[in-house]
């Protein structure tokens, strides 16, 4: 008997990282109007998820540059901008982009998908299982399957996995604010260098540059233990509040210690840390605890900013290279141990050299491509000048 040969069984719909590989690839090389774009901005700020998978595919796609010369990956990304074009001339005749030809559009999803997949292996971003880090200048969301949100902050590596008593967040380097879902049952670790922050349900963020710790709370509480140790007990060391220093556009040079006056504990202590509070620890493992911390420039970074509080010159400016690949370099131990304190951009740099240039007795070197220098002014005497 003749007939019409079988219809294809419709595909499954497609995963988000499917969906987001067929709209990265059909923004490059199909048809993109105003209209797709304020449609994808909307979407990137109201699903986290799918915001995530694209940042994802972006990084995937632009690292198959770095093994162009690859035949198998050329291959892909040819195969991969056909089916976008080919899905974009089916758009045109159709109302719904899944109607006329479901298994036509399944094959550009997974083209593409196996394309970026490719890449993204092969990439020196190159995904793993459990591993999440974010590249200089870049920040992106990770929710993990418990619900619970991580924010990356620039160059940030971390690790997450699971155990049957434990969620367990390893900072390699860099920062994160963690919105934790409550689990009794399984706590939320974080370990940075040789302590582990550990919840149940809260928001705090940790920061872990430098071999030196940063905790800050904005909801609930924590306990922060050596990370050799296994059962925390509840220290809450005493103090009396550090002066809080008024918001500023501009940098003020500052007197006294950059630390200011906080309290400190025995370095082996667990200490508890609830909503408002910091703890720092430095690189040989000192505890300093700041009751009222400044929750606003620990947060900063969330919106783009880098918030400096009677900091050194010195510390300052490495905050600020970790947003910029264009590095600024001071070689003068005087000059790096001058106070400031400012709000800048994140990832301006001529901005912040700028600003400290009206401030300090410093001269520019510009010379290099992806450098700039500071440098204390010599006065005429030969002394480093105190003028402006």
């Amino acid at each position: 008997m003749t007939g019409k040969p079988a219809e294809p069984l419709d595909p499954s719909p497609p995963t988000i990282e499917e969906t987001a590989s067929e709209t990265f690839v059909r923004r490059l090389h199909g048809e993109w109007s105003p209209a797709d774009l304020a449609a994808l901005e909307a979407r990137l700020k109201r699903d986290p998820a799918y915001a995530d998978a694209y940042l994802r595919v972006k990084a995937a796609w632009d690292s198959l540059d770095t093994y162009a010369e690859a035949p198998e990956l050329m291959a892909y990304r040819e195969q991969a901008i056909a089916y976008a074009c080919d899905a974009n001339a089916d758009r045109r005749l159709k109302a719904s982009r899944y109607a006329r030809n479901p298994w036509r559009n399944a094959a550009v999803a997974a083209g593409i998908a196996l394309a970026i997949a490719t890449g993204w292996n092969l990439s020196p971003y190159g995904y793993r299982p459990g591993q999440y880090q974010t590249d200089v200048g870049e920040q992106r969301i990770v929710e993990m399957e418990d619900h619970s949100r991580i924010a990356l902050d620039t160059a940030t590596r971390l690790k997450v996995r699971y155990t049957d008593d434990a969620r367990i967040v390893q900072l390699q380097e860099g920062q994160a604010q963690f919105s934790v879902a409550k689990d009794r049952a399984r706590p939320f670790k974080v370990l940075a260098g040789d302590r582990t922050i550990i919840a149940i349900g809260t928001v705090f963020t940790v920061e872990y540059v430098d071999r030196k710790v940063h905790v800050a709370m904005m909801e609930g509480k924590v306990a922060v233990v050596p990370a050799e140790s296994a059962h925390p007990v509840n220290t809450r060391p005493s103090s009396s509040s550090p002066p809080v220093l008024s918001d500023g556009q501009g940098v003020r040079l500052e007197n006294g210690s950059a630390l200011g006056e906080k309290s400190r504990d025995d370095r082996n202590a667990t200490i508890e840390l609830i909503a408002g509070e910091e703890l720092r620890v430095s690189r040989d493992g000192e505890n300093t605890v700041t009751p009222k911390a400044d929750i606003e420039a620990a947060t900063a970074w969330r919106e783009g900013k880098v918030i400096i509080r009677r900091e050194s010159l010195g510390d300052a400016v490495r905050r600020l290279n970790r947003y910029s690949r264009r590095q600024i370099q001071i070689d003068d131990a005087a000059l790096a141990a001058k106070l400031i304190s400012g709000v800048f951009e994140a990832g301006d740099t001529e901005g912040f050299v700028s600003a400290v240039q009206r401030y300090l007795p410093v001269t520019v070197d510009e010379s290099a491509a992806r450098t700039i220098k500071l440098k204390l002014q010599i006065s005429p005497t030969g002394s480093a000048s105190a003028e402006r």
